[in-house]
């Protein structure tokens, strides 16, 4: 939509998505550090923040994912502050939001590679891993930095948040310039092993003799080219329904988050290579994400029914009323969902209709927000998974009380926001 386009319940022209007058790739580089599956651009939860909070404000977003609210919270001087269920999510919130400096990291790569001797890597690695990685130079390593890196260090967690983004991608015909270890592959998401290995032996595909220390050198002078916060942030594996001993009562100024979708990512099979890595196992990552009907904590899934997903939605904004400060604004960008030749569901209406029932939160406005084709993520499966999601709609909703949205002139503070980057 273009600027000046009306909100869909008409309440004012800033909730419009003037965020998409910015170029595409507008942003810090950490944005880049790891792609992530349903993920939001950084512009969106960036416009907010400087709509909706001041300098010094705790921004929240309780479905952190890459934690691009939180590290934009950091970026506009606010503390962001990131929980997630998912342990790679939360890896990669933390390396943002608590980074260490650049002379430390480039001090611990070195320490690394001083310490590394090449062993024999046969029956280290599950036949799916091997497949992936040339079995001279780069599994060797790999293993190693698996089994010397540790995410309970800053500067560990920075490693390999860095080297989670570049284990698997594309890359070009050339392996000199490649940017990524493994053989040729989507970058956003780990395809199954079944589908890799029948592609490998198709295309005859080759595992290249990538060198991780050099290739994780080269990725953190570009991630840091920029610098890094001045604020820092904070981030905690937790259920989106309970931050109780993480975030103190009516503490939080803006809360900017993007539920799981309806049906759509499965995030630990989805990312079954980075979770190796990460000594992490799918089904435990799954089976924490997963609802069952018997279990009243429902956790967190992109599976839910309708119903389910409605009570699931609810008791989440429930919990966030309680951390809001009187006055303190939630958005919650949620897709609309629909097969094909089924009727589409606007899933942030059925959502609010279950909100207003169980919190004291205020509807501000509904937000259309239509996502255009060649740029969605999951247009990498091809046309027809590409359609999953067409439109997605930014639920915007208030704590009562004294302290309203500053609500700037929008031009002013998308002029700004193009200024930064």
């Amino acid at each position: 939509m273009s600027r000046g386009s009306a909100a869909t319940s008409g309440s004012g022209k800033w909730l419009a998505p003037w965020w998409k007058d910015l170029r595409p790739r507008w942003g810090h580089p950490w944005h880049s550090m790891c792609s992530y599956l349903a993920m939001f651009p950084p512009a969106l939860p960036r416009y907010f923040i400087e709509q909706c909070s001041r300098e010094g404000d705790l921004v929240l977003d309780p479905f952190s994912g890459r934690g691009t609210t939180p590290l934009e919270a950091c970026l506009a001087g606010r503390i962001g502050v990131g929980s997630d269920l998912n342990p790679l999510a939360v890896l990669l919130t933390g390396a943002k939001v608590h980074p260490p400096d650049m002379d430390c990291l480039m001090d611990r790569l070195e320490e690394l590679e001083r310490g590394y001797r090449r062993s024999n890597v046969h029956g280290k690695a599950p036949p799916e891993i091997e497949m992936l990685f040339h079995d001279g130079v780069t599994l060797p390593q790999l293993l190693y930095f698996r089994s010397e890196l540790s995410s309970r260090r800053v500067v560990d967690r920075y490693l390999l948040a860095a080297l989670v983004g570049i284990l698997h991608g594309n890359h070009p015909r050339d392996p000199r310039t490649a940017r990524t270890l493994s053989i040729s592959m989507p970058n956003t998401f780990s395809m199954s092993p079944s589908y890799i290995r029948k592609y490998i032996e198709k295309n005859g595909l080759e595992k290249f003799p990538f060198d991780v220390f050099e290739l994780l050198r080269r990725r953190l002078k570009y991630l840091n080219r920029q610098g890094m916060p001045e604020v820092r942030g904070r981030v905690a594996k937790r259920d989106a329904r309970d931050l109780s001993g993480f975030i103190a009562k009516q503490s939080v100024d803006l809360v900017v988050t993007s539920p799981p979708y309806l049906q759509v990512v499965r995030y630990g099979k989805f990312n079954w290579i980075r979770l190796w890595l990460l000594e992490q196992s799918v089904e435990a990552v799954d089976r924490s994400l997963r609802v069952e009907a018997t279990d009243k904590r429902l956790g967190l899934s992109d599976q839910f029914r309708l119903p389910t997903y409605k009570k699931f939605i609810a008791s989440c904004a429930a919990s966030w009323e309680q951390l809001l400060r009187p006055g303190g604004v939630c958005v919650a960008v949620i897709g609309d969902v629909g097969g094909r030749g089924k009727e589409s569901v606007n899933l942030a209406a059925e959502a609010w209709r279950e909100i207003k029932e169980e919190t004291g939160l205020q509807l501000v406005d509904i937000v259309e927000d239509v996502i255009h084709a060649p740029g969605k993520v999951t247009r990498i499966w091809g046309d027809r998974r590409g359609e999953a999601t067409k439109v997605d709609r930014v639920l915007v909703m208030r704590k009562p009380g004294s302290r309203r949205p500053r609500t700037r002139n929008p031009a002013k503070v998308i002029e700004d926001m193009a200024a930064q980057g």
